[in-house]
């Protein structure tokens, strides 16, 4: 009896422990496979998302903030109109159109390199009526004839009928730091004529533009800057329309 219920149990045992191997070798079988099914599967759906890499933001990163789009106009002085002053020969024979235009294609050319709109407008431009942007520069550069005590020097001044006067009066700041900077020339403050805070263009454009007009530097005694080094005066005025944008301090502010 002992015999034959020992060969029963070992019986029932190796039963066991052959349904126990029988049971991983599925397991590992089935895991096998599944493992060969994700790898070789296309990525799609929700496991995409986690595949695309360069292609999605990593989770929690900001959204970039977009960037204001700043809009200004540059009016060259005298552009479709006439030649404005003229040097004598002794002097170079210089137009002052020449200078105003050089001046401010080099101005257009910086503020585009830094994202900025700019319109390039003539004296008398029909583009003038109620022109709206962030900024209008009107460019000149002054007489050629010698005036005592008054021969060197820029000019610069705002509309006085601009319904933004304090924007416009940090333009002229912002202005006249940066270009005497740029160029080494003194601000010439005793010279400011009518003509200049009255300028057409003022009164043409739309009331919320904040304007100035800048006279670049005398035409005998700072011809030398005017028309050989034109990228100082072009980059003294974009440096200080950037200035204006972008809310720089300014060095003479408290």
């Amino acid at each position: 009896m002992n015999t034959q219920k020992n060969a029963q149990t070992r019986q029932s045992s190796w039963k066991i422990v052959g349904q126990t191997i029988k049971a991983v070798f599925i397991v590992c079988f089935v895991a096998g496979l599944a493992a060969t099914l994700f790898t070789s599967w296309p990525a799609t759906g929700i496991a995409a998302s986690f595949n695309k890499g360069s292609d999605s933001a990593p989770i929690g990163e900001a959204t970039p903030t977009p960037q204001p789009n700043y809009r200004v106009g540059l009016v060259v002085g005298h552009w479709g109109f006439d030649v404005g002053a003229v040097c004598p020969d002794s002097l170079g024979g210089h137009k002052e159109v020449d200078i105003n235009y050089t001046v401010a294609d080099l101005a257009q050319q910086y503020l585009r390199a830094n994202g900025i709109t700019v319109d390039l407008l003539k004296e008398f431009d029909s583009e003038l009526e109620d022109y709206e942007s962030n900024a209008l520069i009107s460019i000149h550069a002054d007489t050629c004839e010698f005036i005592q005590g008054h021969t060197s020097g820029f000019k610069i001044a705002e509309t006085s009928a601009n319904q933004r006067p304090e924007q416009a009066a940090r333009l002229l700041k912002c202005l006249e730091n940066r270009y005497a900077t740029a160029t080494g020339l003194a601000l010439d403050p005793d010279r400011i004529t009518i003509d200049m805070t009255k300028y057409h263009a003022f009164d043409e454009i739309h009331p919320n533009t904040p304007a100035v007009i800048i006279e670049t530097g005398y035409m005998n005694q700072d011809r030398d800057l005017l028309t050989e080094e034109p990228y100082k005066a072009a980059r003294g005025i974009a440096d200080g329309i950037m200035c204006y944008l972008k809310r720089e301090p300014i060095s003479s502010e408290p």
